[in-house]
């Protein structure tokens, strides 16, 4: 289950890529609101394990961090997750494609002409 955070910089990475799909208007609601009910777990002064135990009340809160960053890339799409690693890696343009522009359309690049 946890094989995606091998090290501290992998959880790094997968907290960016976390963000960058919780910015996506593609992503799927119940996937954000995995995400947002892990931050509200991470937030709350309410825990398994109270923090006061000196190294089990912070390793839950750890353990829970990861359990819900991995629900949530696994409730979105695979070819979303990677597109956005792929961004992340620099293989494709790191530009943030996925945003909407201000009335609501997405971005495409372009020319065009004036047709009379």
């Amino acid at each position: 289950m946890f094989e995606r955070f091998k090290s501290l910089p992998q959880l790094w990475r997968t907290g960016r890529l976390s963000l960058r799909l919780l910015r996506d208007p593609r992503a799927p609601m119940a996937a954000k609101l995995i995400f947002g009910a892990m931050v509200v777990y991470m937030i709350s002064p309410i825990d398994v394990v109270p923090d006061w135990i000196p190294v089990l009340g912070q390793a839950d809160d750890l353990v829970a961090l990861m359990a819900g960053l991995n629900l949530f890339l696994k409730a979105c799409p695979r070819w979303l997750v990677e597109e956005h690693e792929e961004a992340l890696s620099g293989r494709r343009d790191a530009r943030d494609d996925f945003r909407a522009t201000s009335d609501g359309g997405p971005t495409i690049d372009g020319r065009y002409q004036r047709v009379r």
